[in-house]
């Protein structure tokens, strides 16, 4: 659509419309009926392109069609949630929660034979042993874990393990059927659950008398107790286990 360039009877000036000027003389621009009724034409074919009955009594019909139409294009324009998530679509706009769906689809929970998604396992799912849906980290597998492999060492498995240790000290016995005690290198979260002690030769010269084994008096999670009836002094060296 545009002026009526092409009617010079019209009297446009500068390819616009003017008023009729008396002072001057000069007359106005006339509108053929032909530019009148097009540029109607169009206004009314946008009003009912847009599913409005025309009213010549309202003069805001345009900007409702207009409105109406954008609106009914963009809804038009935009994705599905089928088509986001079908993937098929190449002429379709997607909103953020559109995208979101598409990736949703597409990421299922991973399985041994199924490539998707999984949580970060929280320790504790990983002590109780039970979740199958979540990815164990190595600093979650090896929470817990300690050693020390001195003379008097230890070596603590991860908490998934139940915190369980094995811990070895090594007890100087210098007095007959004399009761010594000494600390764990590691205390036990829990109870020692068992200790076993023998004699050693190591750091001092051997018993004279190793016909009698020595015995282990007493033991909790802190401490384990021997008795020597060795006639000598030396080592007992004790292995225990617990958590």
């Amino acid at each position: 659509m545009d002026y009526p360039k092409s009617v010079p009877s019209a009297g446009l000036v500068n390819g616009k419309f003017v008023d009729e000027n008396p002072l001057t003389g000069t007359p106005g621009s006339l509108i053929p009926a032909r530019w009148g009724n097009n540029v109607t034409d169009e206004i009314v074919n946008a009003i009912i392109g847009a599913g409005i009955v025309p009213d010549e009594n309202d003069s805001a019909q345009l900007k409702a069609a207009i409105s109406a139409i954008v609106e009914k294009n963009k809804s038009d324009s935009l994705a599905s949630k089928e088509e986001a998530e079908s993937g098929v679509s190449g002429n379709k706009l997607m909103t953020p929660i559109r995208v979101f769906q598409a990736i949703e689809k597409k990421l299922l929970q991973a399985t041994e034979s199924v490539f998707g998604w999984a949580r970060i396992s929280t320790q504790a799912q990983v002590d109780a042993a039970v979740d199958n849906t979540t990815i164990v980290t190595p600093k979650k597998l090896t929470f817990g874990v300690s050693y020390s492999f001195a003379d008097n060492g230890y070596i603590a498995f991860p908490s998934w393990l139940g915190g369980f240790m094995i811990q070895w000290v090594l007890v100087p016995i210098a007095v007959n059927n004399g009761y010594v005690s000494k600390p764990w290198p590691l205390a036990f979260k829990n109870q020692c659950r068992g200790a076993w002690a023998g004699y050693s030769s190591s750091g001092n010269a051997p018993f004279l008398d190793i016909t009698t084994p020595p015995l282990v008096t007493y033991l909790d999670a802190s401490q384990v107790q021997v008795m020597s009836n060795s006639g000598g002094t030396g080592w007992v060296s004790v292995l225990s286990v617990g958590n």
